[in-house]
């Protein structure tokens, strides 16, 4: 019988470790980590007498037994640590329907592996400041052992021409693309660097799927996107301006692309060149920005109602401006943010009385801030919520200061073109009807970022791209 109770599901774990390794265990502590949406991470705590050991629980609630994509992923891993990948040792798989699945759900079962995973403390805080100089180092020469797996034991199938891939991956989102995503996918399909053989290429591999310790990357997590295509998409993906979290170095926001690029030859005996990498950056710049087009899209289609769903969709504009950078289209600037602008006042919002709409948003702001204050006391997971909340009222709050002046550059602008809308100037470069090298053309896509950009996060684009 199912059970995703924390205690049940600890219960259970430990009488299966008791089996594996034939001695009783008893469960200390079991909590569920906030974190994941298809899937659910236990933590627990075991015993057997002799001392207590922390152990990790990876499982697919929803999915029946050989159904959660769980068995594929513990072949990766095992994979990945005969190739010398620091990952988790997997203790236990169970994704079938046999007596050995203790829980009626696949699940993996892992020992506990020290470190941080969030990316604002690993770039900020002192204790870290020792794998912040060796990051790009260690990241390189494990990227290269991922590379050199046996990609016969993995199970893994092949994306094929990688930017086929995205429209197969993200078919709505590649269709309805923004302009500025179209001109970057114009300019990969144009430049296309000499392909390398074929690898296992881990998907995600950034801050946040990665474990940290003060001196080294301790674990590789997240093998779900793992795939085989060229190994430079995992080296651009690392690289890519999104993962750097406002830091200004390349890599991850610690260190150089030379770095890298030399510790991944030392390993793999094969330097790539900087002009590949960079090409390889600018397709993270924009898968990423399909994968924020997919996430908006599951809130606006009522599948999954979540803020951060919804915020995201706004912020996709970062991808575009800077998919904008990396072209040369735009360049870094300090753009006036309305909300702190004296001169950008709202309009008369008769018959209605005061407070106005503004007033009202700011009440709200202000009470979402004083919320996760340092000694609010509330928990890790509901600043975040809170912080994503005042980030979306702020959004709302630009709009309504300068929405109608941009609406009506925007017209002016696109009418220029003869198109009537976003939405139409993108359908026109899909199709070649407006060129994508056209400089007129190109002025106008980067005009109509950078609105959008000043509405959603205008301290964006004076980020430089390294």
């Amino acid at each position: 019988m199912k059970s995703t109770d924390p205690a049940e599901v600890g219960t259970r774990i430990a009488g299966r470790l008791g089996a594996i390794w034939g001695r009783e265990v008893a469960v200390r502590q079991s909590r569920v980590l906030p974190a994941g949406a298809s899937r659910t991470t236990y933590a627990l705590t075991v015993g057997d007498g002799s001392g207590d050991e922390a152990v990790i629980v990876r499982a697919v609630p929803a999915a029946e037994p050989g159904s959660g994509g769980l068995t594929a992923e513990v072949d990766v891993l095992r994979a990945a640590m005969d190739a010398g990948v620091p990952v988790p040792e997997v203790l236990d798989l169970g994704d079938s329907a046999d007596g050995d699945n203790v829980l009626g759900f696949p699940y993996a079962l892992m020992r506990f592996v020290d470190g941080e995973s969030i990316a604002r403390r690993i770039l900020r805080d002192d204790a870290y400041g020792p794998i912040r100089e060796d990051f790009a180092r260690q990241a390189g020469g494990i990227l290269a052992r991922i590379h050199a797996m046996d990609t016969a034991t993995t199970g893994l199938t092949s994306i094929g021409d990688p930017v086929a891939a995205l429209r197969t991956l993200f078919p709505r989102e590649y269709e309805e693309a923004p302009a500025g995503i179209v001109l970057a996918i114009d300019w990969l399909e144009r430049n296309r660097p000499e392909p390398s053989p074929e690898t296992v290429v881990h998907g995600d591999f950034r801050l946040g799927n990665l474990l940290i310790t003060p001196d080294r990357i301790s674990a590789v997590l997240d093998w779900e996107l793992a795939h085989l295509g060229d190994p430079m998409e995992d080296l651009g993906w690392l690289c890519a301006k999104a993962w750097r979290f406002g830091a200004g170095a390349p890599v991850a926001g610690m260190g150089s692309r030379a770095d890298l690029l030399d510790a991944y030859a030392q390993v793999s005996g094969r330097r790539p060149d900087e002009a590949t990498l960079k090409w390889w950056e600018l397709y993270a710049t924009v898968r990423w920005g399909l994968i924020c087009g997919a996430q908006a899209n599951r809130y606006l289609d009522g599948t999954e109602p979540s803020m951060e769903l919804a915020a995201i969709g706004r912020r996709s504009a970062e991808q575009e401006f800077d998919a904008l950078l990396a072209l040369g289209i735009t360049t870094p600037q300090s753009v006036s943010d309305p909300l702190e602008d004296a001169g950008v006042v709202a309009r008369p919002e008769d018959p209605h009385t005061a407070p106005t709409m503004l007033d009202l948003l700011d009440s709200v702001s202000g009470f979402l801030h004083d919320e996760v204050a340092p000694d609010s006391g509330v928990s890790s997971q509901v600043k975040f919520r809170t912080r994503v909340a005042g980030n979306v009222l702020a959004t709302v709050r630009r709009q309504l200061l300068v929405g109608e002046r941009q609406a009506e550059a925007s017209r002016r602008r696109l009418s220029a073109l003869g198109v009537g809308s976003s939405a139409e100037l993108a359908d026109a470069l899909r199709r070649g009807s407006l060129s994508a090298t056209d400089e007129n053309v190109r002025s106008v896509v980067a005009a109509e970022v950078i609105d959008r950009l000043t509405v959603a996060n205008p301290r964006h684009m004076s980020r430089p791209d390294s």
